[in-house]
């Protein structure tokens, strides 16, 4: 099997030497999946199988529920959305599709004892004797939004995957050279005599003469021209402004809200706790007992010496099948009979239940009606693109064109390619799309673009009247600016030939020791330092960081900081050897061998693609995370 999936997994030589810093790397966020139609209320198709819109749903609603503990209630999917976490959500789930297709290709599997044995074995859920503590596996559920089914569901994936990303992981191998070129890079020190001289005030240096403000004006022009500016006439159909003219039918608003209400719908939920037995006998017992009249906590204690796991509020479909099927067919203060999976056998009382509850007509009339007016508004504007491409395309002006469609035509006397005006705020009316800017900067002077559409379903077509060139601001407009300017410039380059006076004296055989306190310079020597590590409290600068690893041994350099001047001449440079410190050798062999199986997993998961096909509906992953298609 290994040699199967080395295969497919291809070369990794050239790609790891990319990775000389080895922060971390990405298995499962690959997106090179194709971007196509799919039908129906499917999310994805990975071969000839389908992720529905309700599995996505679960995965973001979990998603959801784990980044609102680590950053607050009020994280939401439009969030999630523009964090990119949806993507990979999705890719999640087909990655996860596209191994679990194959291990049924190559015949693995993972048996209920293999998952039980797992799940008891898993140190996370065991007492500090080694014993498997129930109470805690329930509250790792609960922390992590699991319901036992799913967390068995996702280990028997896990397993499975396991088996052939394992063969990937263990084949991997990280040469010895490699190891040693890069370990040394990382851990060389260098020991450093180091004089600072700061930056002076800005307030002390005169004020500049008249001559110098122009001659300084004429040597920076690009710290003070003014970009292009590009004067424009647009014709902008927004359907978000178009929408608000339309009223859909009463009979259209009823047809969606039949289909929008089911998956609105919240369904039943009760709050439930049971008592989890290894032994069938001993939760008849038990079940018998309740059963009879006796109250279920006192049982616990009583007969089986526990006392109940509180399961939480949950929907049916968040119990393992057997378990659902059984508690959510009793009424309150139910108990059921033993109900065997892969745990054991679990008897669950019901404490409450709460009922399914549906939408009501009045509860999404308003959001409805401003969905369709805006799916109305879009079809209209794109039968109104006809009629304006036709009266473009017949020679007609955009005020002309403008009046075909009832539209109006939107004016700006100066855009730059930022869309802000002369006075460096955005333009007032300006459309806020991408697009459209990028239009303004790109159209030649005097031509009408095409008719554009937007990301958000928006129609425009513009064209450049004018162009105002980029141009030096005159001296008197930015004076204040200049004085500023020219009195920090004095202040840097006072410091600097300080600096490089030092350095020359120290590079003539004194060292910087005696050339700076020659100079009346305080000379302190730093702490080693390697190129990615400091001690706290280093007096080396990050700038003269990198400058100290780009010189050798007796140099003297020189770098510049936001408040100072840095001189240092390195003393000492501290080799790296991997045989003097194992540990942290072997850590980075352990990096090193995850790079290459990461790569080998991310190419075999590239080939699955071939074997297996992947598309994705767009619109589906929309409606799935926020119920609303666009």
């Amino acid at each position: 099997m290994i040699e199967m999936m080395r295969n497919k997994a291809g070369s990794w030589i050239a790609k790891i030497l990319a990775g000389l810093l080895i922060l971390s790397f990405a298995v499962w966020g690959i997106g090179d999946v194709i971007r196509g139609p799919v039908i129906g209320d499917v999310v994805a198709k990975v071969g000839d199988t389908e992720i529905s819109r309700t599995e996505l749903s679960n995965q973001v609603r979990r998603l959801l529920s784990v980044m609102r503990r680590q950053l607050g209630g009020n994280f939401d999917a439009q969030q999630a959305t523009q964090l990119g976490l949806i993507d990979q959500t999705v890719d999640q789930l087909i990655n996860s599709r596209l191994i679990t297709l194959e291990t049924q290709n190559l015949g693995l599997g993972a048996g209920e004892e293999l998952i039980r044995q797992t799940i008891l074995n898993d140190k996370r859920f065991q007492t500090p004797g080694g014993q498997f503590d129930r109470l805690t596996f329930r509250r790792y559920l609960q922390n992590e939004d699991l319901s036992e089914a799913r967390y068995v569901d996702l280990l028997r994936q896990e397993i499975m995957q396991g088996q052939v990303t394992n063969a990937l992981r263990i084949s991997a191998y990280a040469p010895k050279a490699l190891l040693n070129t890069i370990y040394k890079y990382r851990n060389e020190q260098r020991v450093a005599e180091i004089v600072k001289i700061p930056f002076g005030k800005a307030s002390d240096i005169r004020n500049p003469k008249e001559a110098e403000l122009v001659e300084f004006h004429k040597k920076n022009p690009a710290q003070f021209t003014a970009p292009e500016y590009r004067q424009v006439t647009a014709i902008f159909l927004d359907p978000m402004e178009v929408a608000k003219e339309l009223t859909p039918s009463e009979d259209r608003i009823k047809q969606e809200y039949e289909y929008r209400k089911e998956a609105r719908t919240v369904p039943e939920r009760r709050a439930l706790e049971q008592i989890l037995f290894q032994d069938e006998t001993k939760a008849t017992s038990f079940a018998n007992v309740v059963k009879s009249g006796r109250a279920f906590s006192l049982a616990a204690k009583e007969i089986a010496k526990a006392t109940p796991n509180d399961l939480g509020n949950l929907r049916k479909q968040d119990l393992p099948p057997k378990v659902g099927n059984a508690a959510f067919e009793l009424s309150v203060n139910g108990v059921t009979s033993p109900v065997k999976t892969a745990l054991g056998w679990h008897v669950v009382h019901v404490k409450k239940i709460e009922a399914e509850r549906t939408p009501t007509f009045d509860f999404l009339k308003a959001e409805i009606n401003r969905d369709l007016a805006r799916e109305m508004a879009v079809d209209n504007i794109v039968k109104l693109t006809g009629k304006l491409d036709d009266a473009l395309a017949g020679g007609a002006s955009l005020e002309d064109a403008a009046a075909t469609v009832s539209a109006k035509t939107l004016k700006f006397s100066a855009v730059d390619s930022t869309g802000k005006g002369p006075d460096g705020k955005p333009v007032s009316g300006l459309p806020k799309s991408p697009l459209f800017i990028e239009k303004i900067a790109t159209t030649p002077k005097g031509e009408t673009t095409n008719v554009e559409e937007t990301q958000k379903g928006g129609f425009f077509v513009l064209k450049v009247e004018a162009i105002t060139p980029p141009a030096l601001k005159p001296l008197s407009a930015v004076r204040n600016q200049i004085v500023g300017i020219w009195k920090k410039s004095q202040v840097r380059g006072a410091t600097k030939k300080k600096a490089q006076t030092l350095q020359k004296a120290a590079q003539n055989g004194v060292g910087i020791s005696a050339a700076g306190k020659t100079g009346g310079y305080t000379v302190k020597t730093g702490k080693p330092v390697s190129r990615f590590i400091k001690p706290p409290g280093s007096i080396v600068s990050d700038s003269l960081l990198g400058t100290l690893f780009n010189a050798e041994k007796g140099d003297v350099v020189i770098s510049a900081s936001n408040d100072s001047y840095s001189i240092g001449e390195i003393k000492r440079v501290i080799t790296a050897e991997p045989e003097k410190n194992k540990a942290e050798a072997d850590s980075l062999t352990t990096q090193l061998k995850d790079v290459v199986s990461a790569d080998a997993i991310a190419q075999y998961l590239a080939a699955l693609r071939n074997t297996y096909p992947v598309s994705i509906d767009q619109n589906a992953v929309t409606l799935a995370v926020t119920g609303r298609a666009y």
